[in-house]
This record gives structure tokens, sequence and C-alpha cells, in this order.
């Protein structure tokens, strides 16, 4: 529901207004037979853009953000070290290419509306659209576990 939007634009100043910010990454295989090539982007849309308009991409209300790295951090010998490095890679990456949102979310930024008045926009992640590998590194969590609640495997139906 928009009930989160509506407390969020309460505690705004008068006349400011909430941009909710939608990140979307998905790594992706460029090459499988030559040569085990991937890719990682990262998009960003808002939330003010109606989904019909946004979903379409002739619309171009989603745009790239950034590519992540990729490594295999072949230097360590075990499996969950490489994991970690991997993990610790992605936040490091994310905090860098997040910065100036998160100094946007804070003091909001001047823009120009539409309707030709400038005004200040306070930007909030809202939705971070990802597969469950992806969704539980963004959570920090396990991949038996559930990146959205605190409910242990065995506790689940």
């Amino acid at each position: 529901t928009g009930d989160w939007w509506w407390e969020l634009q309460k505690r705004l100043p008068e006349g400011a207004l909430v941009i909710p910010i939608i990140l979307a990454s998905d790594k992706t295989q460029l090459t499988v037979l030559s040569g085990d090539k991937s890719a990682y982007p990262v998009y960003i849309t808002i939330g003010n853009i109606h989904s019909d308009i946004r979903r379409q991409p002739s619309t171009r209300a989603t745009v790239l953000l950034g590519y992540l790295p990729v490594s295999k951090f072949e230097v360590y010998a075990k499996q969950e070290d490489r994991s970690t490095a991997a993990h610790r890679l992605f936040h490091a990456c994310m905090t860098v290419i997040l910065a100036p949102l998160v100094q946007a979310g804070a003091d909001g930024v001047e823009v120009l509306c539409n309707d030709g008045n400038t005004r200040r926009a306070f930007m909030v992640l809202m939705s971070y659209v990802a597969d469950y590998p992806e969704q539980c590194l963004v959570a920090c969590a396990q991949q038996n576990q559930c990146p959205a609640c605190l409910v242990p495997p065995k506790a689940r139906g």
C-alpha cells in the first residue's frame, strides 16, 4: 500500500515531495562456451512514474545506474572465503553507487516539477527488485533463510 508514502510525506517540510527509488539488479552470464564472462548491472527508476509506463522499455523510465564488478576471487583457497569476499565487494560497491542517493534522501534536492515550480524532493529507497539469491545478498541473509523476515527455515510451512 501507499500508507508508508503518506506517512513519510507528513514528516517532510511544506511543499516537499517524496521520490521513491526502485533499484533492480541481476547478475547476468554473458558467455558460456567462450570465456565464462558475467556482467552485474544495477538499474534505477522511481515510483512516481506509473507502473504501466515504468515497465515499458521504450519509455526509458528505467536507466542503468552502473555495473558492479564480478570476480571469482580465485586468490582464496576456500569457497567460504571467496563467498565472503564477493559479498563484501557487492556491499562496498553499492555503498559507493548509492552515496549520492543517501545524501539526497537526508537533505533533499531541488527539482523542477512538471507544473514549472521548483520543489525540494527527498529520495527514499522504496523497493529493491532481485531474484532470491540477490535478495539474500542484499539482506545479508544465508541462502536458506528468508531475506524479508526472521522466521527460521524449520518454522516455515
